[in-house]
């Protein structure tokens, strides 16, 4: 008897009228976008506590470590846009909930990595703030362009 409801239900999702589809996405897309902003606060967090301790963290021998850690954000920021396009492609009706979340999830992480490696290691290893900054905003920029967008329903076709 269980497993015949359960059948029923899986069969009752699957088919699913538009409606409901948008409301699905809608409810998915706000919860990604609350993700993405604790993200966001948490990496202004971040470069906030460094700017009032940069002064204190001057080591010259470790400067080399600046560029590779402003080029390591931008090698893990910049492919996250193309990495969600790209997830979004392979989307269909059977895969649709875990795949359009993981299409965000994955970069939002991408930047979160790019971005506090850069920004603690020019804040808190060696103080630089301008590379610090410019990762800062590579990586909210990023971070921004990776939110789910309102018409996504409709380029998915899903």
């Amino acid at each position: 008897m269980l497993i015949l409801n359960t059948n029923k239900t899986n069969n009752n999702m699957e088919n699913k009228n538009t409606l409901a589809k948008e409301v699905d996405i809608v409810f998915m897309a706000r919860r990604i976008r609350i993700l993405g902003i604790a993200i966001l606060l948490g990496i202004i967090l971040v470069y906030g506590l460094g700017l009032f301790v940069s002064g204190s963290y001057i080591n010259e021998e470790l400067s080399g470590f600046n560029i590779v850690s402003f080029i390591i954000c931008v090698a893990f920021c910049i492919p996250s846009f193309f990495l969600k396009k790209f997830m979004l492609k392979s989307l269909n009706e059977k895969n649709f909930i875990g795949k359009y979340f993981n299409a965000h999830l994955i970069p939002f992480a991408m930047c979160d990595l790019g971005g506090l490696f850069c920004i603690v290691t020019n804040m808190f290893v060696n103080s630089n703030i301008v590379y610090a900054t410019a990762g800062f905003l590579i990586a909210v920029a990023f971070m921004i362009l990776n939110f789910p967008r309102s018409d996504d329903y409709t380029k998915l076709k899903v």
